[in-house]
């Protein structure tokens, strides 16, 4: 199955149909000499352009050699790696004979290396050709096109061409997730006895709060439909009986909350946050993301809880209002789950905070619980977070995700622009750290340095030159237990000031969906106008993208962009079988991972 592709970046804006010549010391070529100078300078033709160089020993015009860069300045110098060759003998042959002059083992990677160097004009040497022939043997042939590119690219940066920078490379260009990756991680570190335990809790949390943004909002999206269900006199009374015992379980409810006494409890945990009222109304008025008729409600409510207190009033007045309060909260809280818990008025409002804390006590135990109300809670929640997600919650998970993990921590360092003590909550900074230590393990050793060279691969990978830019980026995104492996590969060009023209771009998408398996999406953009082309084994896609489309169209337009039209192709065939097998199989399952 092959993947669409980025065309790599060059060093130069240049025409696709006559691209100029640019020479390298160390690169070889083949090319022959039309005529002779004195001087021993030559006209030399290389495809289908000619240059002027300087012979490094007398040749005969007409013939055909391979030659090597000598040097470039102060003017292009050329010495015979092989020839002459005849026009008559085949690339075989002559490919024998250079690899004769150059003392050359005529294997089959030394063979298939030395033609895409030539292919690629990189510079060439015996030590480079032999490196990249034993990297070449470390990989089966399935992926060999992946492990040119990625020696090309380690050539091209002049970086050591050993087993940790191809690796890192490799895996960047295989599309290859890191949710593995960091799954073996953590399983080493558990199995560790010889690393301090602090530092071992520190990279496991870390590893766990990659995936913290969507499972905190189905967490709040559970307890608040857990609330709901508990005030609401309409449910069963064995129903919500059930739920107050996973609450109380949970230590969200304290142990002596009973379903005749919960209006009271409420009102003597709300008095207890409101000590100071003025400040509960100043977060709440504070709130990003409350809307305005929704702030006045919450603050009426909350001055009406102030005034009956203040005069005494019976106590089941105020724990209606509490009541009201928690109900008002709760359905905001349903329908927007990504929210911020420092910013969150109407979290902070629902419960205490030795209660908030204890939510992922209850999403686990609800989770593990075999009764309906439990199983109907956690599929509510798991809705209320699929329905929530949009393109601002998936830009947060990414932005959030890409921090954490500290793929580029280093930048920030150089820049000055990093908080120390924020760096070390990174992922990639812990893992630097822990190879320093002489006691690691040669497993967990292995397994950080796996982890680091991906980081490492994607940054590679990426390369500004001029007015164009590449960025790639991959991340193991997870939503609700479904892991996404996504490989995310940018190409566009800057305008004069240096800023990114977002007028005219190609990304690509490289995903590994559980329900779809391997997705690819390739968004060209040119002035403004958005072309989507979705590469899918799965023939359904086409009437589930039908669906989707108004809404993606609108979703562009929102941020002035015009929407072209969007095609969905296969990638290349695989066999029918297979692909009859990925469709039955779907229909079986029912459908998409997620709406992006």
């Amino acid at each position: 199955m092959n993947n669409p592709s980025i065309p790599r970046l060059s060093n130069q804006s240049i025409p696709v149909s006559q691209p100029p010549l640019t020479m390298r010391e160390g690169q070889m070529f083949h090319g022959h000499i039309k005529q002779l100078y004195p001087g021993q300078m030559a006209e030399v033709q290389i495809g289908g352009q000619k240059l002027m160089a300087k012979l490094e020993v007398p040749m005969k015009a007409g013939d055909a050699y391979y030659f090597q860069v000598k040097s470039v300045t102060p003017e292009l110098q050329i010495k015979v790696v092989s020839g002459p060759l005849q026009a008559t003998e085949g690339q075989a042959k002559q490919m024998t004979s250079l690899l004769d002059s150059m003392q050359l083992p005529k294997s089959q990677e030394i063979i298939s290396v030395l033609n895409f160097f030539l292919k690629e004009r990189l510079p060439v040497s015996k030590d480079t050709l032999l490196n990249a022939a034993d990297l070449l043997k470390t990989v089966p042939p399935s992926v060999q096109s992946e492990a040119l590119d990625s020696i090309r690219k380690l050539v091209e940066l002049k970086l050591p061409l050993n087993e940790f920078n191809f690796q890192s490379l490799l895996g960047v260009e295989k599309k290859e997730g890191l949710h593995d990756g960091l799954i073996a991680l953590r399983n080493v570190l558990l199995a560790d006895t010889d690393i301090p335990t602090q530092s071992k809790e520190r990279i496991l949390a870390t590893i766990a709060d990659a995936s913290r943004i969507t499972v905190s909002a189905a967490e709040k999206a559970l307890v608040s439909g857990a609330v709901l269900k508990l005030l609401d006199d309409r449910i069963p009374r064995e129903e919500r009986f059930q739920v107050l015992q996973m609450l109380k379980s949970s230590g969200i409810m304290p142990p002596s909350t009973t379903l005749a006494n919960i209006q009271t409890i409420m009102d003597t945990n709300m008095a207890e946050r409101m000590a100071g009222a003025g400040q509960m109304k100043e977060l709440v008025q504070n709130d990003p993301v409350l809307q305005q008729s929704t702030k006045l409600q919450l603050i009426g409510l909350l001055e009406e809880i102030e005034h009956n207190r203040s005069v005494e009033t019976r106590n089941y007045q105020a724990g209606e209002q509490a009541g009201k309060i928690i109900r008002l909260v709760a359905d905001h809280i349903q329908s927007m789950p990504f929210t911020d818990d420092e910013s969150s008025a109407a979290f902070k409002l629902l419960l205490p905070d030795d209660a908030r804390a204890k939510t992922p006590e209850l999403y686990r135990m609800m989770e593990q619980s075999p009764l309906p109300v439990a199983k109907e809670l956690m599929q509510g929640a798991q809705t209320v977070v699929e329905q929530a997600i949009d393109g601002k919650v998936m830009k947060e998970v990414m932005q959030n995700l890409f921090k954490s993990l500290g793929f580029n921590y280093e930048a920030g360092l150089l820049s000055g622009n990093q908080d120390i003590g924020k760096t070390m909550d990174m992922l990639k900074p812990q893992l630097v750290a822990l190879l320093h230590d002489s006691a690691v393990s040669p497993v967990l050793r292995d397994a950080a340095e796996t982890i680091i060279a991906r980081m490492n691969g994607s940054i590679i990978q990426s390369g500004d030159t001029g007015l164009n830019q590449q960025i790639v980026m991959q991340l193991p995104l997870e939503f609700l237990g479904k892991r996404v492996d996504a490989t995310i590969q940018w190409n566009g060009r800057k305008k004069a000031d240096g800023k990114i023209d977002a007028d005219f771009a190609r990304i690509l998408f490289y995903l590994e969906l559980e329900s779809i398996d391997k997705t690819v999406v390739d968004m060209q953009v040119q002035n403004r106008v958005v072309a989507l082309t979705v590469f899918n084994e799965n023939l359904q896609l086409r009437e589930i993208g039908g669906l989707l489309q108004m809404k993606l169209r609108d979703g562009l337009e929102s941020v002035d962009y015009r929407l072209s039209g969007v095609t969905f192709k296969q990638f290349e065939a695989e066999g029918t079988r297979e692909t009859k097998k990925r469709n039955d199989w779907m229909s079986e399952q029912g459908g998409v991972d997620f709406r992006i």
